[in-house]
């Protein structure tokens, strides 16, 4: 789950398994902590959900629908940074500039209510200064 290709981007995790893993089985800590607030009888049809919508974000560079795609906040940049929404569960990330042609995720996030929480934006800035700046 460290990078998905697709025709127009390519999809990046911020959180990487550690070394000797196994990868293939590996899943970022913060998106098995959402999938924590789900019921478990949810888990895959949540993942093949949000692994649709990264399918359509390589392959067309974008998402339209509100329903799966929202503008979330401010990068320190001035760009956006954007939530992939799959029922109450985000992938917040950015496009990056510093590598062209990539999408990173920096974190997924079980969302309780409407609001951008303030440790979900904090999370994103930390996570595009390590790899933009």
């Amino acid at each position: 789950m460290e990078e998905y290709q697709g025709a127009k981007l390519t999809i990046r995790y911020c959180e990487q398994p550690p070394p000797g893993s196994g990868a293939e089985a590996w899943m970022p800590p913060s998106l098995q902590e959402a999938l924590d607030s789900i019921q478990a009888g949810k888990h895959a049809r949540w993942l093949a959900g949000f692994a649709a919508r990264r399918k359509q974000l390589a392959n067309t560079g974008r998402l339209r629908s509100p329903d799966y795609w929202n503008t979330e906040g401010d990068l320190p940049n001035g760009k956006n940074f954007y939530a992939i929404k799959v029922g109450k569960i985000r992938a917040y990330g950015w496009y990056s500039n510093r590598h062209g042609g990539v999408f990173y995720i920096s974190h997924f996030a079980f969302k309780k209510g409407q609001k951008l929480a303030q440790k979900d934006t904090h999370r994103v800035i930390q996570n595009w200064r390590k790899i933009e700046e």
